[in-house]
């Protein structure tokens, strides 16, 4: 178990390389060199996969190829569903759910991961019961907190964070097009609030609720938020209250280190 936890330690340190160059790389398309990441995507399609999770054994739909296909990745075998999502996540970052696992667990630079890693970091960590015991039976989140506000406007008391998650995807499939566009408000808060982004800009924290009349707003000019970025929000709130903009101390501490 020691040496199988090593090999998955090693394997996640390099996928973190990966994203952290992606991160320093002009992107003028989404393609990729595929001779820079053959080793990276190699690991990707080796890592464990002894989850319960049939689907992830199911053969790789036709959208995922084809998105694979579109960032210039071609692998002349056959892919499982588990194997392309692994992949596809080298060049995405955490989702919320995952970033807030990972913060409660002080698990560090959890934003500059990308949702492979951050997916089989989390998985090692709730091999132990207690992690479990503690994640499940701890207060709501506030993502999943802001998520039931958006999708039906209150919030019931008393609720763990298991029971506010369960009503939450209950609500989802009730109302999947409402629930679609949360998803995207869940991504673009953590864009916007992306501490290279933020000190892209030298602003300080975005709270919800300046987030959301920033989203609003810009949903109001015709955007689809499906197009929505981090930074759309950012300027927005700029040109509306330049305030968030930090003090020269706080600035220079935002300041990405020089290489």
């Amino acid at each position: 178990m020691e040496l199988i936890a090593v090999i998955t330690t090693l394997a996640l340190i390099g996928l973190f390389l990966l994203y952290k160059h992606t991160l320093f790389t002009p992107a003028k398309s989404n393609k990729i060199n595929i001779d820079n990441f053959h080793e990276q995507i190699e690991t990707a399609l080796n890592l464990p996969r002894d989850s319960e999770e049939d689907w992830q054994n199911e053969p790789a739909t036709e959208s995922m190829l084809q998105e694979m296909a579109d960032r210039g990745i071609w692998l002349d075998q056959k892919l499982t569903k588990g194997q392309a999502m692994n992949i596809l996540g080298l060049f995405t970052p955490p989702d919320g759910r995952q970033v807030d696992i990972l913060k409660h667990f002080n698990i560090p630079y959890s934003f500059k991961m990308n949702q492979t890693m951050a997916y089989y970091l989390i998985r090692e960590l709730f091999k132990d019961p207690a992690k479990v015991s503690e994640w499940n039976n701890r207060p709501p989140t506030t993502t999943v907190r802001q998520g039931l506000l958006f999708m039906e406007g209150k919030l019931i008391s008393g609720m763990t964070h298991v029971d506010a998650q369960r009503r939450l995807d209950k609500l989802g499939m009730e109302r999947p097009v409402q629930y679609r566009e949360w998803k995207q408000i869940d991504r673009l808060f953590l864009e916007t609030n992306n501490p290279e982004v933020r000190a892209k800009y030298q602003v300080r924290k975005i709270t919800w609720k300046r987030f959301f009349e920033s989203y609003d707003a810009v949903k109001a000019t015709g955007i689809n938020p499906r197009a929505m970025s981090g930074e759309h929000i950012i300027e927005y709130t700029l040109r509306q209250d330049d305030s968030i903009v930090a003090h020269a101390k706080i600035r220079e501490a935002m300041q990405p280190a020089s290489s």
